[in-house]
């Protein structure tokens, strides 16, 4: 099986911050991640979820070398993070999104925005126009070309980010909490694009989140707690185990929260239903039975 990241034994430690009177080596480091060992197949739709601080940004930032492992390894390609004379491969094949999109965006008209990675690359004028057009549409952000950023929504913003590393031609693209600061149709908007990079062009994707219902649409769900795994599988396989979900502090999906509820007043209910529409056809099942 081709693995496209390869997390082993993977150590994350950081100093804490110290005021002016305290001495940082006085303070014990924190331990973001420990030990945890995660495989992503290519072409892969991976949600990673956990609470605040448990650890799965930390994981983000090490899949493009923004961060170094204090212990253990990671492969991205095939290339270990710790090779300095290839972090900058390992950076080309691997696009980030993250949370703010106003964070992402330098230029005053969208179409040069999109257009900084690939020139940064040295890439040719022609291939540039050539990337930046086909990034735009297939993002659906053709018609906003000429246009200022600021004019855009959130999720048009992000949709903008998106094509912007889109035109580097990643093999990766990790969303970091990329729908955290958008409103309902904004992080639809994202997850629509994201999904369609996943099926047609056979990006993989990363995506980090804490909507559950995001994460249900993937193919496979990491949770994090405490900087260790806390449990892997299909979406329908990690929400079913609810208990244990809401014991490190996560929901799940409301269509699995109310089928949780149902099967316990007695209705037979399959414990894989994750999605609403999954959640009316069984219920249109018992209700003709």
């Amino acid at each position: 099986m081709e693995y496209i990241v390869k997390a082993e034994q993977l150590v994350y430690e950081y100093s804490p911050p110290t005021s002016d009177d305290e001495k940082a080596e006085s303070q014990a480091p924190i331990l973001a991640l420990n030990g945890i060992d995660i495989n992503i197949k290519k072409g892969e739709f991976l949600a990673i979820l956990g609470h605040n601080g448990s650890g799965k940004s930390t994981f983000a930032k090490h899949i493009n070398c923004l961060l170094q492992p204090t212990s253990g390894t990671m492969w991205v390609n095939g290339i270990s993070t710790a090779n300095e004379d290839m972090v900058w491969e390992i950076r080309q094949s691997v696009g980030m999104v993250f949370q703010n999109p106003d964070n992402q965006i330098i230029a005053t008209i969208v179409e040069e925005d999109v257009a900084f990675g690939p020139e940064n690359l040295g890439v040719p004028p022609a291939e540039i126009r050539k990337r930046v057009d086909e990034a735009l549409a297939t993002v659906g952000m053709t018609e906003f070309a000429g246009n200022p950023p600021h004019h855009l929504s959130g999720g048009q913003k992000q949709r903008v980010a998106i094509a912007g590393i889109l035109a580097m031609r990643p093999d990766i693209i990790v969303l970091d909490e990329a729908t955290a600061m958008l409103d309902p149709n904004g992080r639809k908007e994202v997850m629509k694009v994201a999904k369609q990079l996943n099926t047609d062009e056979g990006i993989t994707i990363v995506f980090i989140t804490h909507y559950m219902d995001e994460a249900a649409q993937a193919d496979r769900i990491i949770v994090v707690s405490d900087g260790k795994i806390a449990m892997e599988g299909l979406p329908s396989e990690v929400f079913s185990r609810i208990t244990e979900l809401k014991k490190i502090g996560l929901d799940v999906p409301q269509a699995a929260e109310i089928a949780y509820k149902l099967r316990a007043k007695g209705v037979n209910l399959p414990k894989s239903i994750v999605t609403g529409e999954h959640l009316v056809e069984e219920l249109v099942k018992c209700r003709l039975s």
